[in-house]
């Protein structure tokens, strides 16, 4: 029903059950999330109600952003292209006709990035290396979503004020790129928020048993968890 509900029944809900199982995995971050939402929606709070989707459209929200990306990151599924002509990547070969499939659950992911020689990069692939910012040397299996945000401000604020929200920061597949990157992209980003959001407004996402909180995926169009219960409390 969950993934009935919006567009993208395989890819988008399965996305959303990775936020709330994250969320629900790591109550320090769904607070920073609520708390986020709660100021930056402050009318909203104040009058005692929902958001309206005016409202959070309009809203500049870089940490749910942050969290949304993140999810991505980890979850992301391999992208393939076939190539048009004879090209070059990497100064290797690769003939008209091949498959080329773009690993996003490896390296520079979910490990340190191969080391690869400048000199075999072509102009656009050194203009499209990760920023100075991207820090390999963190545990890269891990949710944290304050890898893409950009700091303004000292303290540890997470609003518009202290951070903004870079979603070229690290790398990321998960819609393709280009003129054949996912045209569902923006649908997909903005169900997200709002499904998400109202979630996070108005409940409480509470610690769910060890056997039925399983991480574990399955593998297609979208990689989607296999299970994914929720235990709520009204706030």
């Amino acid at each position: 029903m969950f993934g009935d509900i919006v567009g993208g029944h395989h890819t988008t809900s399965g996305a959303m059950m990775w936020l709330a199982k994250y969320l629900t995995d790591l109550p320090q971050i769904q607070t920073k999330l609520r708390s986020v939402l709660y100021e930056t929606l402050s009318i909203a709070k104040e009058e005692n109600r929902l958001f309206t989707l005016e409202e959070i459209r309009r809203a500049n929200l870089p940490y749910l952003d942050a969290v949304i990306e993140e999810m991505l990151r980890i979850n992301a599924v391999t992208v393939t292209r076939e190539a048009l002509c004879d090209t070059m990547i990497l100064n290797c070969p690769i003939k008209k006709g091949t498959q080329v499939f773009f690993m996003s659950n490896g390296p520079g992911f979910l490990s340190p990035s191969i080391p690869i020689d400048d000199s075999k990069r072509s102009s656009t692939s050194l203009e499209a290396k990760l920023k100075a910012t991207w820090d390999e040397t963190q545990d890269l299996t891990l949710f944290n979503p304050e890898r893409w945000l950009v700091r303004k401000s000292n303290g540890d604020g997470l609003s518009t004020n202290d951070v903004d929200f870079d979603g070229a920061a690290g790398p990321q597949l998960v819609f393709g790129l280009g003129r054949r990157a996912c045209w569902g992209r923006r649908l997909a980003y903005m169900e997200m928020k709002v499904m998400i959001a109202m979630l996070v407004w108005k409940f409480q996402l509470l610690t769910t048993p060890p056997a039925l909180s399983s991480h574990a995926g399955l593998e297609g169009i979208a990689r989607v968890p296999q299970q994914c219960y929720l235990r709520l409390s009204k706030l």
